[in-house]
């Protein structure tokens, strides 16, 4: 087994409003484990985080996992997220439209523009052709999900998918901007953010997911995880990300 590293990165969803809740959940992680760095990797964000040479463990989007670090990273597990339509650490992106209509109306329109954050996004971009049905005839990247949703309020865009957690805690901190938006469907469901090794610290996965699995049962640590959006961890491993792969054959 390699020696602990001296990375840990939970920054997925980078709400400056959710660091100190992100910083005490990884306390109590710590705590649990008995090891690790002293605190949460801020300054380094994804996707340089992931290839730091002292990583520990990081989050990641699932489609990336699979289509680029399945070689090279081993899954943890990932958090139990208390939002709508979400239950075992599984989720639906949310298809969020400024237009109050059903997604076949939508895309059966002429001149729809599509928001994504990425085409490397497992919630913004492939959740989205799986919805649609196909790649929308016209796309902007926006390179985050609350850009996609600042365009789609800003009518630049007319649909989005968003990361259902990204679009609770946007309800949560920023009522006014998804105020007027509306939900027109759902991408398939698929596990949450995975909590990911590089290759070389597999062999602390097992203490890492009773770290978590702890951490989050704490009674003192409720009220950091109601902020987070968080109910539970599922230990998962690559397998149950891998038919990910299906959703764009």
């Amino acid at each position: 087994m390699s020696s602990p590293a001296s990375v840990a990165s939970l920054a997925m969803y980078p709400f400056a409003a959710l660091r100190e809740a992100t910083d005490q959940l990884w306390e109590a992680v710590r705590r649990h484990l008995g090891w690790g760095p002293a605190a949460l990797e801020w300054d380094i964000l994804t996707p340089d985080v992931w290839f730091h040479p002292e990583l520990l463990l990081a989050q990641t989007c699932g489609w990336p996992l699979v289509t680029q670090f399945a070689d090279s990273m081993g899954v943890v597990g990932a958090f139990d997220h208390d939002v709508p339509d979400a239950h075992d650490g599984t989720y639906r992106s949310a298809l969020v439209s400024s237009i109050d209509a059903t997604l076949d109306d939508l895309r059966d329109r002429p001149g729809v523009v599509a928001a994504v954050n990425g085409r490397d996004s497992l919630s913004g971009w492939v959740s989205l052709v799986y919805a649609w049905g196909g790649v929308p005839t016209d796309v902007i990247e926006t390179g985050a999900h609350v850009e996609s949703v600042r365009a789609v309020a800003d009518r630049r865009a007319h649909v989005a998918s968003i990361d259902a957690v990204s679009w609770a805690l946007l309800g949560d901190l920023e009522p006014a901007l998804v105020e007027g938006l509306h939900l027109v469907g759902a991408g398939p469901r698929v596990p949450c953010l995975p909590v990911v090794v590089p290759a070389a610290r597999v062999g602390h996965v097992d203490a890492l997911r009773a770290a978590f699995t702890a951490a989050v049962a704490e009674p003192d640590l409720a009220g950091s995880l109601a902020v987070l959006r968080i109910r539970g961890f599922v230990p998962l491993d690559l397998a149950d990300y891998l038919p990910l792969r299906a959703l764009l054959s």
